[in-house]
């Protein structure tokens, strides 16, 4: 006790620790993220997996002639949907394609769900990430998921929107596309940006606290 008396006692020591604090956690928590996706690829559940778009529900798009170096699709309405009803087998951490447009694309998305039966939600969405010359991939969040909708674009209702994906497969869990070792501990910015505001907040916050705390025992005295 004499001794965490004496550290906190130092200048600088309570957000210094709450930033070391912050760091372990963060590193726990990538090895955590490492070990459950290796333990996945030994079980046999996170693999990749190339599926033709022809095997995709399609809603509010048309075949336009697929084979499995090219699918061809045009858009019926303005909300073309393309629906992978269960992946509940498999961990699925990435979905990515390449697809070229002969009209205006406008929004992409991709949907998931989490449960059997559950509705496609606006909270559970992500948007996808542009890879260049056409190659587009979706990051997923690390939660079960049941079954995918690729909204691929958002045409106007009165216009017709082409899409050639090449090859004519999207793929779930590209090798290319998932995270190195490396990776798992290295944070993107916004993630950067938490490890350095909420540790700051809570040693603010901390600081507050025993100060409080100290004023109360001057009164109690």
């Amino acid at each position: 006790m004499k001794t965490l008396q004496r550290w906190f006692s130092r200048r600088g020591a309570l957000p210094l620790t709450c930033y070391l604090a912050a760091v372990a956690l963060w590193l726990v928590l990538g090895a955590v993220h490492w070990g459950s996706d290796a333990l996945a690829r030994s079980a046999g559940t996170m693999y990749e997996a190339e599926i033709p778009v022809t095997d995709w529900q399609l809603a509010g798009l048309t075949d336009a002639g697929s084979t499995a170096e090219s699918a061809a699709l045009t858009t019926t309405d303005g909300d073309p949907q393309m629906i992978l009803e269960d992946v509940s087998g498999m961990v699925v951490r990435t979905v990515s394609y390449a697809v070229e447009f002969d009209g205006d694309a406008r929004e992409m998305c991709l949907y998931y769900t989490t449960q059997v039966g559950q509705d496609y939600s606006q909270d559970r969405r992500v948007f996808p990430e542009s890879l260049g010359d056409g190659r587009y991939l979706y990051t997923l969040p690390r939660t079960t998921i049941v079954a995918l909708r690729l909204d691929p674009c958002s045409p106007d209702a009165n216009k017709k929107v082409g899409l050639t994906f090449t090859p004519g497969t999207i793929t779930l869990n590209a090798p290319e596309t998932l995270p190195a070792v490396w990776q798992y501990f290295v944070p993107n910015w916004y993630q950067a940006f938490c490890l350095v505001l909420y540790p700051a907040l809570a040693a603010a916050a901390f600081s507050w606290l025993r100060a409080v705390w100290r004023a109360l025992r001057r009164k109690t005295v």
